[in-house]
């Protein structure tokens, strides 16, 4: 190849690498300022699931963790599938001609009642399962179930006041 081919070739090369290396850039960018345009997220919906809690474990008691987790999952399946269908039920009752709000109060509350039976059971397992760690990682558990349940133990407002907005990336 003739000096002049090589620097052509050499010309058209460093352009294509300018090129993508100026998209790889443009991308990085516009993905950071999607990200700060994106309005926080709402309280509840940045929460992590219960099962995590026991992410600080060490590996055999964060796999008995997770065990004991799915156990009781599929011990209370029923009692939250029969809750769901119930609470189908009551809001398609709404839809009907003859709607009458005194069984679909009494559906969602019977619906209420089971969800709230099934926690009942997890979180009994969760603190007997607590029982069998040290005293160490008893602290990290409580520690992992406090960001899970964060939402649950923060203390409402008082009467008149507004609630606290989480600060931005939690």
């Amino acid at each position: 190849m003739k000096p002049r081919g090589l620097i052509i070739a050499l010309v058209v090369s460093v352009a294509i690498n300018l090129f993508l290396a100026g998209l790889i850039v443009g991308g990085v960018v516009v993905a950071r300022r999607a990200t700060e345009m994106r309005p926080p997220a709402l309280a509840g919906q940045n929460r992590t699931p219960l099962w995590r809690a026991g992410d600080e474990l060490p590996f055999p008691k964060r796999r008995a963790f997770r065990q004991m987790f799915r156990q009781a999952g599929l011990d209370t399946r029923e009692a939250i599938r029969e809750s769901r269908a119930i609470r189908r039920e009551a809001i398609a009752a709404m839809e009907q001609p003859d709607y009458d709000a005194k069984a679909a109060i009494d559906k969602m509350n019977r619906a209420r009642q089971l969800d709230s039976q099934a926690r009942s059971q997890v979180e009994a397992r969760m603190l007997e399962f607590a029982a069998t760690l040290t005293p160490d990682e008893r602290e990290l558990l409580a520690q992992g179930l406090r960001r899970a349940m964060a939402g649950q133990l923060r203390e409402p407002p008082a009467r008149g006041e507004r609630a606290p907005t989480p600060p931005a990336g939690k």
